[in-house]
């Protein structure tokens, strides 16, 4: 992703690829649940690989100058927090599991539009998208801090058999 943005000048591309990896992610998610299909590192792997997608897509954009260093730096940060959180987890070997928030289930959506208007980055309906684009993720940031507080409120929910 990153690639195309800064060695290809191919924001379009990256837009489409972009697409295709989070449209592929939620249907093998979808795929996973309609047909019990569980693995307990797959708990783990599925969302780091989607932090790697979004973060080398967040770097690439600065880099570019696409999107506002703050905000990609506080995108990057707060996934840098979250997997410090669960290597911490891990390392305890606890056996409890944070289920995902409403709050934070949104947060990703957010997020992920704000990526590919970023990544469209194109002369579009009179509108300047980079500023949809920092709208859009500070949405994602003030969701994020939502889920932090349903998250101190709620706590962690013991893992039961079979859950994604």
């Amino acid at each position: 992703m990153a690639w195309l943005l800064v060695v290809g000048d191919a924001n379009f591309a990256a837009f489409w690829v972009f697409l295709a990896a989070i449209v592929t992610d939620l249907l093998d998610g979808w795929a996973a649940r309609l047909l019990d299909a569980f693995h307990p590192a797959g708990l783990w792997l599925d969302p780091f690989a989607d932090k790697a997608l979004t973060d080398v897509t967040w770097a690439g954009l600065w880099w570019v100058g696409f999107a506002p260093g703050w905000l990609c730096a506080a995108m990057i940060l707060r996934d840098v927090a979250i997997l410090l959180v669960w290597g911490w987890i891990l390392a305890s070997g606890s056996t409890l599991r944070w289920q995902p928030t409403p709050a934070g289930q949104t947060m990703v959506a957010f997020e992920g539009v704000a990526l590919c208007v970023f990544l469209f980055h194109g002369p579009w309906l009179n509108v300047h998208w980079p500023t949809v684009g920092t709208v859009l993720g500070v949405i994602s940031l003030g969701l994020s801090f939502v889920s932090l507080l349903e998250y101190a409120v709620n706590g962690p929910m013991k893992r039961r058999s079979r859950e994604r």
